[in-house]
């Protein structure tokens, strides 16, 4: 194997891809709000990591000091081919 294919097969297996599921708004007016609140866990080949149960609305809702929530999003980062996975759950709202 060459040293560009050896390269080139390193750079894929080390990059990233991000997925993005944005939940619909919970507001009947469409507006997504001021503030924002995310909450964070990793996924370590296919298992929650301890901040697994603190990733949740709840818990972005009080990192971003909202009291009033109006769009959840729900975003995934796959790290080294899905070996590792960055669960976010980012909230909007008041």
């Amino acid at each position: 194997m060459t040293l560009a294919a050896s390269a080139a097969m390193v750079v894929a297996m080390m990059s990233s891809c991000a997925t993005f599921n944005s939940g619909a708004s919970l507001s009947d007016k469409g507006a997504i709000g001021p503030k924002v609140g995310e909450a964070e866990s990793m996924i370590i080949l296919g298992l929650w990591s301890s901040k697994g149960q603190e990733n949740n609305i709840k818990k972005a809702a009080e990192n971003g000091g909202i009291t009033k929530v109006s769009q959840v999003e729900y975003i995934d980062q796959s790290i080294f081919m899905g070996l590792l996975i960055k669960h976010t759950t980012r909230v909007y709202g008041e």
